[in-house]
């Protein structure tokens, strides 16, 4: 079986069903990924996937990485179980789900993770959690330089593409003497500049794509965290209806690689974890 090029098999490659799982995965971060609930599940009767990110400047719209990932799957021919979705990775989750049931004539679980639209606050957001990541590394003036510039650009911007360079170019000027502190070398420091350029694409897509009518179907998986998907659209004053909700007392942070929660998946899926 020839190796898929835009999913990133986690588990059970040859296994007559597929589990499809969106998220952007990236090296150091906090959350637990979707490595992590694979490996907590044991015996799978199916083969997760989880998308691999295109690289920023491809695909057209939020329409563009889902095609992409879709193709591969279609052309795979094996019937899709479920689709997950982790934070912004529930919007994509939603629109594949859609498109696999036209597929296949039967309407894969859709299963979220703390589901998060897009938006202008989005992209701000996690540009505070990157310069969060990068401040030890940063003199307070820097830091604080670096927060006044991406405060700027979100007041100045309500567009989801102009918003994204902007910040794209904070991220640039910011992380240039992290990564000579680090003494990596060009090479190194194009590679992790390539990485959230990609994430900021992904972030743009997404905000194209109007998730809620695939959320009414849904089984969304809640945190415990305040500000962490629906209980972030609460906080904001948007109630969301969705088609379950199952509230964890986990937080955001640890969902996916929580034993409970691997095990209330697998319930989902009609299947059981050992151990």
């Amino acid at each position: 079986m020839t190796e898929p090029q835009t999913w990133r098999v986690l588990g059970n490659a040859d296994a007559h069903e597929l589990v499809l799982a969106v998220d952007f995965d990236a090296t150091g971060r906090a959350e637990g990924r979707f490595t992590d609930l694979a490996a907590g599940l044991a015996g799978l009767p199916f083969s997760i996937w989880e998308t691999v990110p295109q690289e920023a400047g491809t695909g057209t719209g939020g329409a563009g990485p889902v095609e992409r990932w879709l193709e591969e799957v279609a052309a795979d021919g094996r019937p899709v179980r479920a689709v997950f979705g982790f934070c912004v990775g529930g919007v994509y989750a939603g629109a594949i789900a859609q498109r696999v049931a036209d597929r296949q004539g039967q309407a894969p679980a859709l299963v979220l993770f703390d589901p998060e639209q897009s938006g202008p606050l989005t992209l701000y957001s996690q540009f505070h959690k990157v310069l969060g990541s990068m401040s030890t590394l940063l003199s307070d003036e820097e830091t604080a330089q670096a927060a006044a510039e991406a405060r700027r650009a979100h007041e100045q911007h309500t567009g989801m593409a102009p918003l994204g360079a902007e910040l794209l170019d904070v991220y640039r000027r910011t992380a240039k003497p992290v990564f000579d502190r680090l003494e990596l070398d060009e090479k190194r420091q194009e590679e992790f500049t390539a990485v959230f350029a990609s994430f900021v694409g992904y972030l743009i897509a997404a905000a194209e794509i109007d998730p809620l009518p695939a959320w009414r179907e849904a089984v969304v998986v809640t945190s415990s965290s305040p500000t962490s998907g629906l209980n972030g659209s609460r906080g904001a004053g948007q109630d969301i209806a969705v088609g379950r909700e199952l509230r964890v007392d986990v937080p955001h942070v640890d969902l996916l690689r929580d034993p409970g929660v691997t095990h209330t998946v697998a319930e989902l899926l009609g299947t059981e974890t050992r151990g």
